[in-house]
């Protein structure tokens, strides 16, 4: 029951992709044009030529068939022609430009090509072709479209070379559509060339795979110069990929250095504003203790001051256990000056330690000196 239901869906889920793959190719075709600085008309020409062309070039090609006796779908569907032109009048009245506007762009573009690529390699085989002509109409439906709007804006189609990766992806698709055709699951053969031509074209959009241009060999080159042909050729390659990988580099030590000043600004807005409510804070506390003009305290003001003469007096004070020698004198006012300040100071402490005479400190003076005395005689 699953199976089938997911069978009976395939069908609708495709038609609704193509029909957005028309819409999407107008757009970019639209695109083109405002390149091209065109017109309204130029804008709708453009764009059903860019989303109905490849489509319709591959049902007159197969339309003679005797499975397909029937003009084109683009002409029978009004679907189509009707998001033909809405996509011009979108890409006509909007600039499409934008990082995810064109990466959402180039992942449709990417599905819609598939999409193409599978709808006419089954058409193809459906209408009793074969293998090779299958092949070739799955690649003109994905890329006929642009191939006849670059011819006709004047300018070389973009699939002939300086392009990624994009009739070539196609090409790839129409492997496993043949294969799972020819398993008869044209369902899935359609799921999986979808998938596949949109992860190719989407890989090479992203890392820019390309194929390799024409190089001017002759017949009468030697393996030498062959060599070195290649060898040259080889290192272009890695310059270029060096070259890339110095931009990416670069940019993303910018997009770091963006990162640390925006994280230097932040810092130092908050340490401003930090600093700004510290000082808020301290004006507060400042105010809360300060006493007021209008209502002053005299009482707190003169225990304030009583204090702090209780302390320098205290600091001047020197205690009675000192002794003389360790008080220093007044500080000098000049040199002369300071050094009598400083002899006088030393002779009124050796004053003070000194034993008048008279009274028993006289007699015991007397002693030590006889004492003295008596121990020269004797030597």
């Amino acid at each position: 029951m699953t199976l089938e239901f997911l069978a009976d869906l395939y069908p609708i889920i495709f038609d609704t992709l193509d029909i957005a793959g028309v819409f999407i190719a107008a757009v970019l075709g639209g695109m083109v044009a405002r390149e091209m600085r065109f017109d309204l008309v130029g804008f709708v020409v453009v764009s059903i030529i860019s989303a109905l062309g490849g489509g319709m070039l591959r049902d007159v090609l197969i339309g003679n068939a005797p499975a397909l006796q029937a003009p084109p779908v683009a002409l029978t569907n009004p679907y189509y022609l009707s998001c033909a032109i809405l996509g011009a009048l979108v890409a006509y009245l909007l600039r499409i430009r934008g990082r995810w506007i064109n990466r959402v762009m180039i992942t449709a573009d990417a599905l819609v090509i598939g999409c193409w690529t599978a709808t006419g390699v089954m058409k193809t085989l459906n209408a009793g072709y074969s293998y090779i002509p299958a092949i070739m109409m799955g690649v003109i439906t994905a890329v006929g479209g642009g191939l006849i709007r670059d011819t006709v804006v004047g300018r070389t189609p973009v699939i002939f070379g300086g392009n990624t990766l994009y009739a070539t992806a196609s090409l790839i698709g129409t492997i496993p559509a043949i294969g799972l055709w020819l398993l008869h699951m044209p369902s899935t053969a359609m799921v999986v060339t979808t998938l596949t031509c949109g992860l190719i074209a989407t890989l090479a959009k992203k890392y820019e795979w390309a194929l390799p241009q024409n190089r001017d060999y002759s017949v009468n080159d030697t393996l030498v110069q062959v060599t070195d042909s290649v060898t040259r050729r080889l290192a272009s390659l890695r310059d270029k990929e060096n070259r890339l990988e110095r931009q990416k580099q670069r940019e993303e030590k910018a997009t770091r250095d963006r990162h640390k000043s925006a994280m230097s600004l932040r810092a130092r807005a908050q340490h401003t504003r930090r600093g700004e409510g510290k000082t808020e804070t301290s004006a507060k506390v400042a105010t809360k203790k300060a006493p007021s003009a209008h209502n002053p305290n005299p009482q707190s003001a003169s225990a304030t001051q009583k204090s702090g003469v209780q302390k320098q007096s205290m600091k001047n004070e020197v205690p009675e256990w000192m002794p003389p020698e360790t008080i220093m004198p007044p500080k000098p006012r000049g040199r002369v000056k300071k050094h009598r300040d400083i002899a006088k100071h030393q002779r009124e402490g050796a004053n003070q330690h000194r034993v008048k005479p008279g009274g028993l400190g006289w007699l015991l003076g007397a002693v030590r000196k006889y004492r003295k005395g008596d121990s020269r005689n004797e030597s």
